[in-house]
């Protein structure tokens, strides 16, 4: 055995005590790299549970710059129309990065702990060494309950913002808008104008199963965050008071 192999050896049996769950796991694709503080390892836990692994970790620095990322990127939603696949290649590409790089965080995470750690006096070093190091489900679960509620307090505050994509979700986050999307091919909400104290608000689709046009005008209180059906279009016709009423009772008896 040459004598870098030694030094690396040593070094990976003193990463051990932080590692302290799983040692096995780590030691083995940390030494499948010439250099795992500058060479990457695939993680499935990392990819597949990202914050929630790194908090387990005790990784606190990239959890919260990720964590700050996610609540930085849902701001956007509140005030453009942007759709839900973005959404899913955001948290895609936060999953993979993570997945990607989560050992090498986490072998440099564990060179830092044991360089704080010597620093200290030898009768507190181990002790240090444990509370820094190892796993913790109380402080994974607690920092995803304080994210969790950073995300309400933000979607509180946001969604009161009278912007067009704020009022057209009055309508459209709901019930009867999920049914109405469902029964139509290209389903669209258009934001028309302000008049007076509501918020006119159009939908358009075409119904396949009736081979018809559909346009809908709705009034959206955006100040009591409630709406209500005005008039009814069907293939370019308006439709008289009574087939309003039944058409929109058909789309309420059908939504959840």
């Amino acid at each position: 055995m040459n004598e870098a192999h030694q030094e690396d050896t040593t070094s990976f049996q003193e990463q051990h005590q932080v590692v302290q769950k799983n040692i096995a796991y780590y030691d083995l694709k940390w030494r499948s790299v010439e250099n795992p503080s500058t060479k990457s390892t695939w993680n499935w836990l990392a990819f597949l549970f990202s914050t929630f692994w790194l908090a387990y970790r005790k990784m606190y620095k990239p959890f919260f710059i990720i964590a700050g990322l996610q609540l930085l990127w849902a701001v956007p939603f509140y005030f453009i129309d942007l759709t839900a696949w973005l959404d899913l290649f955001f948290y895609g590409i936060i999953s993979i990065i993570v997945g990607f790089f989560g050992n090498r965080w986490y072998f440099n995470h564990t060179n830092t702990v044991l360089k704080q750690a010597s620093a200290l006096p030898d009768s507190v070093q181990e002790s240090y060494i444990q509370t820094k190091g190892g796993t913790h489900v109380g402080i994974m679960l607690g920092l995803h309950a304080l994210l969790f509620a950073l995300f309400f307090a933000l979607d509180f505050g946001l969604s009161f913002i009278p912007t067009e994509t704020n009022i057209k979700n009055v309508v459209r986050i709901n019930g009867e808008a999920d049914t109405l999307e469902a029964y139509t091919d290209n389903p669209q909400w258009n934001y028309i104008k302000q008049d007076g104290r509501h918020h006119v608000v159009e939908f358009t689709g075409y119904d396949y199963t009736e081979k018809e046009d559909v346009r809908i005008v709705f009034y959206v209180y955006f100040d009591k965050y409630m709406y209500e059906w005005n008039q009814i279009f069907i293939n370019g016709k308006k439709l008289n008071e009574e087939d309003s009423m039944d058409y929109e009772l058909y789309i309420e008896e059908n939504s959840w």
